[in-house]
C-alpha cells in the first residue's frame, strides 16, 4: 500500500491546518521568489544608466521588505507544519495504543513486549521526523516549483523548457536509488525492535540473570544483536547516502547547461527577445536554482522518509490488529448464584489440548481450590473463565447462561483477581489501591489497606498514602502484593480469584493475609490456585489437575482418604 494511503486516515479533521500551511507557504515563497525579479530589474537599471540614490533606495527597501515578509511567513509555515505533525502523531499514537489495549490476549501473548513499546515510542517518532519533515519539504517545494515555473517561462520560455525537460533526470535518479532502500530500512526497523525487546527482557529479569551468573552470556547475546543492528544500519545508511550526491550531481549538470545556454543566447543573440537582459539572466539562474532546490531538500531527507515509511507500516499493522471479538450481548440480572463448566476443551495451538473434558459445579459462596503440578492447566482455566480465551469445545456458565453469550465486560466486572505477578504503576499509593474504583474515598482506601494488612507499612512511607511508588521503587515483593490485595478488597467483587497470590510472600505476611482473605471471600465465590496446600485445607472443594485433566476432587479429608495424587502432593510438602 502507498505511504500516502497509510497516513491518509490520520489527516482526517486536519484540513484547516493543511490549508493554513498552504497559505503561509504561498505568501512566504511568493515574497522570497519576488526578490530575484526585483533585483534583476535593478541590475538592468544600473546597466542602462546611472540610477539616482532615491531609485536605488526604493529597490533596497522593496527587496528588504520582501525578504522580511518571506522570512516571517516561513516561520509561520514551519510552526504550523510542526503543530500539524504533532497532531498527526498524537492521533496515530492514541490509535495504536487503543488498538493494542483492545487486541485479543492471544495476539499480545505472541508479541515481544519490547517491540510493542518500540512501536509506540521510537517508530512513531521516526514517522514524525521522517514523513512530517519530508512532507513539509515537499509541501513547500511544490509551491516553490509552481512559482518558479511561472517566472521562468515569463523571463524566457526556451530556457524554462530546457530546465523542465532536464529536471526529471534528477527525479528518476532519486526514485531509482530510494526504491531499493525499502528492504534495508525494513530490516533496520526489525532489528531495532528485537534489540529493544531483548534489552527490556534482560533488565526486567536482572536479578535472575545475576543469580545464575549469566551476565557475560547476556552481554555476548546483546553484543551479537547490536552487531546485527549495526550491519542493518550500515546497509541502510550506505544506500541512503547515494541519494543526495547523485541528485546534486545531476542538478549541478543541469544548472551548468542552463548557464551555458543562457550566456550563449545573450551573447550571440539567437532566440532572445528584447526583454531578455543581463538582469533577466541573473534572475532566471536564481529561479533555476530555486526550482531544483526542492528536489535536493527531499533528497536530503530521503533516508529519513524511507525509514519513516518502514515504521509507518509497522504502526499501521498494529493499528489494524483485529480487536478482541465479543459476541456476548447478555448481561446477568442480579448475583451470580452458580458457576458451571461443561465438557471444556482448550488448546493454544490447535494441536495439543491444555484442558481436556473439564466439568465442575460451583455454588455461590463456595471456596474452590485448584492444585496440581506446574503446567497442568490451572491458570489456563482461570483465563477461560475470565474470557481472555474461549474454549474450543464446551463452555462455562453463569446462572446456567453460557459466558460466551454474556458480554466480556459484565463477566469481568464481577470478578476480582490477585495474581502472582504484581502490577504497580507509577503514581501514589492511594491511586494504586483505588485503580479499579476511581471514586473511592480516602477512608475507603485506608479501610481496604487495613483489611489487607498493608496500612502499617504504608504509614511508614515518607508521605504515607501520597507517596509516589512504582514497580522499580524500594517496595518488597510482599508489600507490592499487599497493595494488589488491597486493590481487590476495595472493589469488593462477587467472585474472587487468587492465582498463586501468596507464593511471593513470607510465612508471617501470609498468616496476616489469611484473615483478610477470609474476610474478602466471606459470602463470595472464590477460586484459589496455590502451591502451598496448607492455605487451602479448609476449601469446600479441591480440584486436583494433571496434564489438563481433573483427576481428583473433594475436600481435604476426602482426598487424603483416597490415598491418591493429592495425598502424595500434600505429604511431599510436609515431610
Amino acid at each position: 500500500m502507498k505511504t500516502y494511503e497509510l497516513i491518509k486516515p490520520f489527516l482526517k479533521g486536519k484540513g484547516g491546518l493543511v490549508l493554513i500551511s498552504l497559505l503561509f507557504a504561498i505568501i512566504s515563497t511568493g515574497a522570497k521568489l519576488s526578490v530575484p525579479l526585483v533585483a534583476g530589474i535593478a541590475i538592468d537599471l544600473m546597466v542602462k544608466g546611472n540610477p539616482s540614490f532615491n531609485e536605488i533606495t526604493k529597490f533596497v527597501i522593496l527587496i528588504a521588505s520582501l525578504a522580511c515578509v518571506g522570512g516571517i511567513f516561513r516561520y509561520f509555515f514551519d510552526l504550523t507544519t510542526a503543530y500539524l505533525g504533532e497532531k498527526i502523531v498524537e492521533t496515530m499514537r492514541n490509535a495504536c495504543f487503543s488498538s493494542l489495549v483492545d487486541a485479543p490476549i492471544s495476539y499480545l501473548d505472541q508479541q515481544k513486549k519490547g517491540d510493542l513499546v518500540y512501536v509506540l515510542s521510537s517508530d512513531i517518532e521516526n514517522i514524525k521526523t521522517g514523513l512530517v519533515s519530508g512532507a513539509a519539504a515537499a509541501f513547500d517545494g511544490v509551491v516553490a516549483i509552481l512559482f518558479t515555473l511561472v517566472l521562468m517561462f515569463y523571463l524566457n520560455w526556451i530556457m524554462a523548457l530546457a530546465v523542465v525537460l532536464l529536471t526529471p533526470l534528477s527525479v528518476v535518479i532519486s526514485r531509482f536509488v530510494s526504491k531499493g532502500n525499502a528492504k534495508y530500512f525494513k530490516e533496520q526497523s526489525r532489528r531495532n525492535g528485537e534489540l529493544s525487546s531483548f534489552a527490556k527482557e534482560g533488565l526486567d529479569n536482572i536479578s535472575a540473570v545475576r543469580t545464575l551468573n549469566l551476565q557475560k552470556k547476556r552481554e555476548e547475546e546483546f553484543s551479537l544483536k547490536a552487531e546485527e543492528l549495526r550491519k542493518a544500519n550500515y546497509k541502510a545508511m550506505l544506500m541512503a547516502s547515494l541519494i543526495n550526491p547523485s541528485t546534486r550531481l545531476v542538478n549541478n549538470l543541469i544548472y551548468a547547461t542552463v548557464v551555458l545556454l543562457g550566456a550563449s543566447m545573450l551573447i550571440f543573440n539567437f532566440g532572445v527577445t528584447s526583454t531578455f537582459t543581463v538582469g533577466a539572466l541573473g534572475a532566471f539562474l536564481s529561479y533555476a536554482l530555486s526550482y531544483m532546490t526542492p528536489f535536493n531538500e527531499v533528497a536530503d531527507v530521503m533516508s529519513e522518509i524511507s525509514y519513516a515509511a518502514a515504521s509507518l507500516k509497522k504502526v499501521v499493522g498494529k493499528i489494524k490488529v483485529s480487536p478482541d471479538i465479543d459476541l456476548g450481548t447478555k448481561n446477568i440480572e442480579g448475583d451470580v448464584n452458580s458457576i458451571k463448566a461443561r465438557d471444556v476443551f482448550f488448546s493454544y495451538d490447535g494441536k495439543r489440548d491444555v484442558i481436556s473434558n473439564f466439568s465442575i459445579n460451583i455454588a455461590k459462596g463456595m471456596k474452590i481450590a485448584l492444585v496440581g503440578p506446574t503446567g497442568c492447566g490451572k491458570t489456563t482455566l482461570l483465563s477461560l473463565l475470565m474470557r481472555f480465551y474461549d474454549p474450543n469445545k464446551g463452555a462455562f456458565y453463569f446462572n446456567d447462561c453460557s459466558t460466551l453469550d454474556i458480554s466480556k465486560e459484565d463477566v469481568r466486572a464481577r470478578v476480582g483477581m490477585v495474581l502472582q505477578e504484581t502490577w504497580i504503576f507509577f503514581g501514589s499509593v492511594k491511586d494504586n489501591i483505588s485503580y479499579g474504583k476511581k471514586d473511592a474515598t480516602l477512608e475507603e482506601i485506608k479501610k481496604a489497606a487495613e483489611i489487607a494488612q498493608a496500612s502499617s507499612f504504608i504509614e511508614r512511607l515518607p508521605q504515607g498514602y501520597d507517596t509516589i511508588i512504582s514497580d522499580g521503587t524500594g517496595l518488597s515483593v510482599g508489600e507490592r502484593q499487599l497493595l494488589c490485595v488491597a486493590r481487590a478488597i476495595l472493589v469488593s467483587p462477587e467472585i474472587v480469584i487468587l492465582d498463586e497470590a501468596t507464593s511471593n510472600i513470607d510465612l508471617h505476611t501470609e498468616s496476616l493475609l489469611k484473615k483478610s482473605f477470609d474476610a474478602l471471600m466471606e459470602g463470595k465465590t472464590s477460586i484459589v490456585v496455590a502451591h502451598r496446600l496448607s492455605t487451602i485445607i479448609n476449601s469446600d472443594l479441591i480440584v486436583v489437575m494433571k496434564d489438563g485433566e481433573m483427576i481428583e476432587k473433594g475436600n481435604h479429608t476426602e482426598l487424603m482418604g483416597k490415598n491418591g495424587f493429592y495425598k502424595s502432593l500434600y505429604e511431599a510438602q510436609f515431610h
